[in-house]
């Protein structure tokens, strides 16, 4: 490709420099995949290089005012562009040199060229910026939602066409970027059988057990939601794809732009279905298979853990390892995807990612992130999903693991041990503790030159940071981040595989409606903590209406008002209890377990504030 030079000369007044400059003008058509744009570049070599211009009238007809800018920019040696990086206030200096300079992003793509000299040219967007769909906002709603003077918090403005009546609630950042960067998905999902048949299809010949509800509803062991309905005649093939209902779940913490949150809940859901409909014939066989074995070994109710889960538990493959399996592959789909897309359109940024896909009576949390799932119950609160962050363990001897067996993603820039304190040229040949990957403890060694690179893993700012760079080490997107001071990519060191937990709901003694699983984004987790959060729930359920469907919004609308606290004079968001509020993009589900049992019935439903027990 054949670079050029813009400016204010015209044409004609170009071509009377032309008895001292030797130009070649070349011609390289760019055809874009699955796109008709052509892309003419012209290009003119001077001897002084003040002397180079560009055709200004061969650009109007193509609109390529952008790229001229682009080009102006990059033949600019003594400017850079400040969107290329953000830099924190509290900058750590370096031993040796200038401050380590800590960039929350540096996205090649988003650069005006590609190796210095290709300018980048894919402004189509992907998904154009919105709201989360079950919102149904407008662009004037979008507006308001978007205010960081007031940072309102936004619900649903039909609650009850939820699914399963939950609540959700977000509200802005105090300004941290312009738009709101979390997204969030709420679905029912149909899944059905497509090209796998299970190894064993029987049925299987047991009584079904049900229990009646004091509303005259019925609850059936076998039928909680997403209760498989299958064909299986004794003497005639199935003529009905085995089919399945589930519910689907969802934040994205968004970063460096909302383009990867966005698609990806647009997308996901579709590729966790599509990894559990290949599966889903098997998946339904070994879940009635492993329900009718407990069941021998239970002395009330098939509800009951009993003594048949130690039986279940021996085996290596069973209906919990092939949801698990589907969510995990359905997560790495949805990375390539983004990173496929992007080699065409226009996909900034990453996101962290935690859903709860809802079937067969329990829950399947995957995290992959800093966002967080807590269970509220009667009996308890736990969390179930843990901060997967450079601060974990598990993530601090994966990325150091990754750094030691690929030593060039790192160079001679950082160093891949975690030390103990802060180095610096005073601590040449004294001693310090330090962990590699392979360590659960701290071992001595003494310091050496190569000790003084920043770590892998820096602590010296708010939260550990990886590369300097970023405060997470598994998510989507990404795919072009790059360090800022020394331009090493990021991505080899980010998984997209989430971790899952599965919690079966039938285990709970008790089911009331105050039992719920809170789903909220770092915004909300960072200042508020899971029994607090639990009280803030419970508490705002407790005054509600029991027939009220808008109930759970109001629980989630109180938990993300107490995260963002209230502005002060001095224009920080500050808490009631006194201490500095999030300033961060904060969003909450609140899912009522009752109702991932017994889905609510519409307009035959009555006051549902009784307890289910389920003993």
């Amino acid at each position: 490709a054949l670079s050029f030079y813009v400016n204010h000369a015209s044409y004609s007044s170009f071509l009377c420099f032309c008895p001292t400059v030797v130009i070649l003008t070349s011609t390289c058509i760019l055809i874009l995949l699955r796109t008709r744009l052509i892309f003419i570049v012209l290009l003119s070599f001077s001897v002084r290089s003040h002397l180079k211009r560009v055709i200004l009238s061969l650009l109007r007809e193509m609109d390529l005012a952008a790229l001229a800018q682009g080009v102006r920019n990059v033949l600019s040696s003594s400017t850079r562009s400040s969107a290329e990086e953000e830099v924190e206030s509290n900058s750590v200096r370096s031993p040796r040199g200038p401050p380590a300079r800590v960039g929350l992003v540096f996205d090649t793509s988003e650069a005006n060229f590609l190796g210095g000299f290709i300018p980048v040219l894919l402004e189509k967007v992907r998904h154009p910026y919105c709201r989360p769909e079950f919102l149904y906002f407008t662009d004037d709603d979008i507006a308001i939602s978007a205010d960081k003077s007031i940072r309102p918090v936004i619900c649903p403005k039909n609650a009850d066409r939820m699914p399963l009546l939950v609540g959700y609630a977000e509200t802005i950042n105090g300004g941290k970027t312009l738009q709101n960067e979390d997204q969030a998905t709420a679905r029912l999902l149909q899944i059905v059988q497509q090209g796998y048949d299970a190894e064993v299809a029987k049925e299987l010949d047991r009584k079904r057990h049900t229990k009646p509800l004091s509303n005259g509803r019925r609850i059936s062991d076998d039928e909680p939601l997403g209760s498989p309905t299958l064909s299986l005649g004794s003497d005639s093939p199935s003529l009905i794809a085995p089919r399945l209902e589930a519910a689907f779940f969802a934040i994205f913490d968004g970063h460096a732009g909302t383009g990867a949150s966005i698609m990806a809940s647009r997308c996901l859901h579709e590729h966790i279905k599509s990894r559990l409909s290949e599966v889903l014939e098997s998946l339904i066989e070994m879940d009635r298979q492993e329900n009718f074995m407990s069941s021998k070994f239970r002395s009330n109710s098939v509800y009951s853990l009993g003594k048949g889960q130690s039986r279940r538990e021996k085996s290596t493959i069973n209906a919990d390892s092939l949801v698990i399996g589907a969510i995990e592959s359905a997560y790495v789909d949805m990375d390539a995807q983004i990173a496929e897309e992007k080699q065409v359109f226009k996909i900034p940024g990453g996101c962290a990612v935690i859903s709860a896909t809802i079937l067969l009576g329990k829950i399947y949390v995957a995290n992959a992130g800093d966002c967080r799932a807590v269970l509220v119950t009667s009996e308890k609160v736990e969390a179930l999903s843990r901060d997967l962050t450079p601060a974990a363990d598990s993530e601090r001897k994966r990325l150091q693991e990754i750094a030691y067996r690929n030593p060039e993603y790192i160079g001679s820039c950082f160093s891949r041990l975690e030390y103990a304190r802060h180095l610096t040229k005073k601590d040449l040949r004294k001693k310090v503790l330090y962990r590699d990957w392979f360590m659960e403890g701290w071992s001595v060694k003494t310091v050496r030159d190569s000790d003084l690179r920043p770590p892998l893993i820096n602590d010296r700012f708010k939260k550990k940071r990886l590369l300097n760079t970023i405060g997470v080490s598994r998510g989507f997107g990404d795919h072009h981040l790059l360090t800022v001071d020394d331009k090493l990519s990021i991505k080899p060191f980010l998984s997209a595989v989430p971790e899952v937990r599965v919690f079966d709901i039938r285990s709970l003694s008790t089911l009331t409606d105050k039992d719920v699983l809170i789903l909220g984004s770092d915004g909300v987790w960072d200042v508020i903590s899971n029994e607090d959060a639990s009280l803030i729930v419970k508490s705002s359920l407790s005054s509600s209406d029991p027939s009220d469907p808008s109930r759970y919004c109001a629980a989630a609308q109180e938990l993300a008002t107490a995260a963002r606290g209230n502005t002060t004079e001095s224009y920080k968001w500050m808490m009631t209890c006194g201490g500095l509020a999030s300033t961060d993009d904060i969003t909450v589900f609140v899912i009522p377990l009752k109702y991932c049992i017994a889905p609510p019935q519409g307009e035959d439903e009555e006051d549902d504030d009784e307890m289910i027990n389920l003993d």
